[in-house]
């Protein structure tokens, strides 16, 4: 990776993170994830999904960036994939960069709030990003005729729903339709104790080669 090409991408996007940042428009969304590490949402919680009154201050501030950013980018172009899956776009700033990251590369993202949804499809036409394909719907609803359609995956990011047992249903959900030598990249494995556990328990399952956590993403090469 050219940390130049880097560099160049992150001023780019911070760029209009920032000035989403300062529009602070009000905003509804829905929050089909755990919502905080302290607030308890119970699985009907989550199933249906939660109305959260926000502004775009605060759903800019979500996501990727420094060197959480420049890790995943620096993976993603190194690797070359064709195929990449991610389950949360929010204002689809991970989407952009992991679509400099792999320009050549086909990617999927899905994100629950349809809100949310156009945000992400007017920031990444902003920033010239033409080859994401934006679902939206509940990951549980968008994976199953989704995963056999692009399959094999090159590399996924998962980053939504922060909770230990959806993390580790995705986990065992998108396993099979990975390929030979794919990465999976899970963020905010330090977010609450059950994201610490679920990362643990896809440690223990044994099926990669190498695996790092050094940047609170946890990620797996096969």
């Amino acid at each position: 990776m050219s940390q130049q090409k880097f560099l160049e991408v992150e001023s780019k996007i911070e760029a209009y993170r920032g000035a989403l940042v300062d529009k602070d428009q009000a905003t509804e969304v829905i929050d089909f994830g755990a919502g905080s590490p302290d607030s308890n949402r119970s699985e009907e919680e989550m199933a249906q999904g939660v109305r959260v009154t926000t502004t775009t201050r605060s759903v800019a501030a979500v996501g990727i960036k420094g060197d959480r950013a420049k890790g995943i980018f620096e993976i993603v172009s190194k690797g070359e994939p064709k195929v990449i899956l991610e389950l949360g776009t929010c204002c689809g700033f991970s989407s952009s960069y992991l679509s400099h990251a792999a320009p050549n590369a086909q990617i999927y993202t899905i994100e629950g709030s349809p809100e949310l949804a156009k945000i992400a499809i007017q920031t990444r036409e902003d920033l010239g990003c033409s080859s994401v394909v934006q679902k939206v719907g509940k990951f549980v609803d968008v994976l199953p005729d989704l995963l056999p359609a692009i399959a094999p995956i090159d590399f996924v990011f998962i980053d939504g729903h922060h909770d230990r047992e959806a993390t580790l249903a995705y986990f065992r959900q998108i396993l099979p339709f990975m390929a030979p030598r794919g990465v999976m990249a899970f963020d905010d494995i330090t977010w609450s104790e059950g994201m610490k556990e679920a990362w643990r328990e896809i440690l223990e399952a044994g099926v990669h080669q190498k695996s790092d956590d050094s940047f609170k993403i946890g990620i797996l090469w096969l």
